[in-house]
């Protein structure tokens, strides 16, 4: 009888870490800072300031200057031309990434799902720092 129950118990102690061992998680990424898309139909081209767009939606993820571009393409002799004539040489450029995903971990076989979407909002600058183009997209929308 001590060896039926000892067996037993070394078969619950064996259950009990393959259970340890499993686990499911459900969760949500957040990356980058909401866009307030109350103030993108504020934007007006050839009027909206790049001061207002600051002031409106905060420091951009990316920012490209003119002055900086044509300092790299010198140094890296790829063009001996100044780029300030070109449409689009100041772009202010702001994400928001939104995400969803499953996680099932078992002994013999794991399971990852992953979906992420991203809000972009680009503003391209004229040379007297207006807004001459900008451009809205909301991926997010599309998530679950």
């Amino acid at each position: 009888m001590k060896e039926h129950i000892r067996a037993w118990l070394q078969f619950a102690g064996v259950w009990m870490v393959s259970l340890a061992l499993v686990g499911c998680a459900i969760g949500r990424y957040y990356g980058g800072s909401r866009i307030p898309e109350d103030r993108i139909q504020d934007i007006q081209p050839g009027v909206t300031t790049r001061q207002e767009i600051l002031a409106w939606f905060g420091p951009p993820q990316n920012y490209l200057s003119p002055t900086l571009l044509n300092q790299i393409l010198r140094q890296y002799e790829v063009t001996q031309e100044s780029l300030s004539s070109y449409p689009f040489a100041n772009i202010l450029s702001y994400e928001f990434d939104r995400g969803n995903f499953r996680l099932l971990l078992l002994i013999l076989f794991n399971y990852i799902e992953a979906e992420v979407k991203s809000d972009q909002l680009v503003i391209f600058f004229d040379e007297n720092e207006r807004v001459k183009y900008y451009g809205f997209h909301k991926g997010t929308a599309e998530l679950r």
